[in-house]
């Protein structure tokens, strides 16, 4: 998730006038309902089979234990390449060792073969050789997109260059395939699926190996804006749509749907929570790379630098207006990605509560490039907006700080094409306190300082409880967080 400059708020308002995001012929019944208008948004779509690709993979480096231990293996799906918190990311979880396996990263996106040689070149820097790379799915046609991933050339690839550089290193050719054949091979079915970006790699793994999807308990997806009355890039007021959902919406609404998606448990994090580390939090990463005390800290600044200077210098990235906002010496980007990052360390850690979760019984659902009644950029709605139950139980007195109150766009789960799941979702933060220490120890992991080193002296992080699910969210039992 990423922030949209002005340049592309100005393409954009161009580009509407000729059909992107353009309105479709109205008729029929109506699930998405905004505030009390009766106009009529029926979400039917047009038949037909998304083609993924089979061949079977090589998986390359596989061969970790697949013995059960205090360590929750964990499957990175990534957007990495021409945005920066994927790098962080990474690096995030590549220093999290305490809690978590990292068993597998999957590239996912429009040039998915490149973005596979960024992770493996970003872990290669990071001395992690023992983490196999994936190429896995690229995302659909643009006419199934929404947002800034709509519009052909826009998102580019910031990194291209810095990945480009040096030997290719070795990935597996199919990467859905390998993480299909190490699952299946494997003796355990509480594996954890973490995706930062489109989720089209996810349904190819839910459509081609269902046996292998099964065996995943736990899909945390960092993506969806259900808050409104803030900015959640700048100049750019919610609701508005959220990048990672729309890259591809069918993709999403697929993996939500309970009558094919296996996940028992569903997690979102949306760009609510988002903010930057900055000041001496930043600093802890930045003397980490210097003295080269903490490899990952190194690769993930050498990295971002890099991606800096490459959209600093090409005014028509997507991310232009970002890179010259933020200094790497100084402070980092907005943290989308690492958020998602932290809500895994939060679930696996037995501590107390940072994270507002609610609980959507009824679950969500987003709007997709082919249902009837989208608006042109900048009414309302558009493409891969966000939507809520029609009864969610949730009210504004409950809401956290990051979240001011939460979209009129809402959707009636018995007419819709799926059969929704309950997702539980992070609105914000317990208090200001709880966010201060939440990106404290974000920024510590990155650095390679969290957890100590010696034991005596390690500090506890305050998170969730190992599997404690979030405040329930549906008619008239939702209680006040305390």
């Amino acid at each position: 998730m990423r922030i949209l400059s002005l340049s592309f708020i100005l393409i954009v308002k161009q580009i509407s006038a000729g059909g992107i995001g353009a309105s479709h012929s109205s008729g029929g019944h109506d699930p998405m309902h905004h505030g009390n208008s009766d106009s009529s948004l029926p979400l039917l779509r047009k038949g037909g089979t998304r083609n993924f690709n089979n061949k079977r993979s090589r998986n390359l480096k596989a061969g970790k234990s697949d013995k059960k231990s205090d360590k929750q293996p964990i499957i990175y799906d990534t957007d990495y390449g021409p945005f920066i918190d994927d790098v962080f990311a990474l690096g995030l979880l590549a220093n999290s060792e305490d809690l978590i396996d990292l068993r597998y990263v999957l590239a996912t996106g429009e040039n998915p073969t490149l973005g596979a040689q960024c992770a493996a070149k970003h872990l290669s820097l990071a001395e992690k050789y023992d983490i196999p790379v994936g190429i896995g799915a690229e995302f659909p046609d643009y006419i199934h997109r929404g947002g800034v991933c709509a519009i052909p050339g826009l998102v580019g690839f910031a990194l291209e260059e810095k990945c480009s550089d040096g030997p290719a290193l070795s990935v597996d050719e199919d990467g859905i395939a390998a993480v299909a054949s190490m699952i299946i091979d494997s003796d355990r079915d509480d594996w954890w699926y973490l995706v930062v970006g489109g989720l089209s790699s996810v349904q190819a793994l839910v459509e081609n190996y269902p046996d292998a999807a099964s065996k995943i308990s736990t899909l945390v997806i960092m993506g969806g804006n259900w808050c409104i009355n803030f900015q959640p890039y700048p100049d750019v007021d919610a609701p508005t749509d959220e990048t990672n959902i729309a890259c591809d919406p069918g993709a999403a609404n697929f993996v939500l749907d309970s009558s094919v998606s296996p996940f028992e448990n569903v997690y979102f994090v949306p760009v609510a929570v988002a903010d930057e580390i900055g000041g001496e939090d930043y600093m802890k990463i930045v003397q980490a790379a210097n003295d080269g005390s903490d490899l990952g800290a190194k690769a993930t600044i050498d990295f971002y630098k890099a991606w800096s200077a490459a959209g600093r210098a090409d005014p028509s990235l997507l991310i232009h207006l970002e890179a010259l906002t933020y200094d790497p010496e100084t402070e980092s980007t907005p943290m989308f990605d690492p958020c998602a990052v932290m809500l895994v360390l939060e679930l696996l850690d037995d501590c107390e509560d940072r994270l507002s979760l609610f609980e959507f019984d009824a679950g969500v659902h987003f709007l997709e490039a082919d249902d009837e009644g989208l608006r042109p950029f900048p009414e309302a709605p558009r493409s891969a907006f966000s939507l809520l139950p029609i009864s969610h139980g949730v009210g504004a007195d409950e809401l956290p700080a990051q979240c001011p109150a939460l979209t009129d766009f809402t959707f009636d789960p018995s007419e819709t094409p799926e059969k929704e799941k309950s997702v539980t979702i992070a609105l914000g933060f317990t208090s200001q306190a709880a966010k201060d220490s939440f990106y404290g120890e974000m920024a510590e992991r990155m650095a390679g300082t969290y957890p100590k080193k010696n034991k005596k002296s390690a500090k506890k992080s305050k998170c969730y409880n190992k599997g404690k699910k979030g405040k329930k969210a549906k008619d008239d039992e939702s209680e006040s967080r305390k």
